[in-house]
């Protein structure tokens, strides 16, 4: 995945779950998670009031389950275009979403105007992602 597209897919996913009441994040067992997400979210910007959920799940894929928005997965294979979709390797993809979402909420995203990256005043067209990044829908 050419890492400017991945970037942009890693960003959006991480607005989006800035932008939500709350995240059910389902992953394999082996993978490490950042339990504390929620406080960390919490301490860089006060005003976000959401919970983070995390759950195990027996597949070796990654939910991203958002409440009042369309959410994410990293996956091998294309979920449904209402999802964000980031390729393997999980770990790092996973680490990526959570480096960017601390990020943006340390910018004060969404409560900002124009700290959301460059990209976040266009809508989002996952499927024209999909494309720009040789994977087609």
């Amino acid at each position: 995945m050419p890492s400017d597209e991945r970037t942009r897919s890693v960003r959006e996913l991480a607005r989006r779950i800035l932008r939500s009441r709350g995240v059910i994040i389902r992953h394999p067992s082996h993978l490490q998670i950042p339990e504390d997400l929620g406080v960390q979210i919490s301490d860089l910007a006060p005003s976000l009031q959401f919970g983070v959920d995390f759950r195990g799940n027996d597949t070796d894929e990654v939910y991203f389950e958002l409440i009042g928005e369309s959410g994410g997965r990293i996956c091998l294979n294309p979920p449904s275009l209402d999802e964000v979709w980031i390729t393997p390797p999980i770990p790092v993809a996973f680490d990526e979403v959570v480096g960017q979402v601390l990020e943006l909420a340390r910018a004060g995203y969404p409560g900002c105007l124009g700290c959301g990256g460059p990209d976040a005043e266009e809508p989002w067209d996952e499927a024209g992602a999909r494309i720009d990044l040789g994977l087609g829908c």
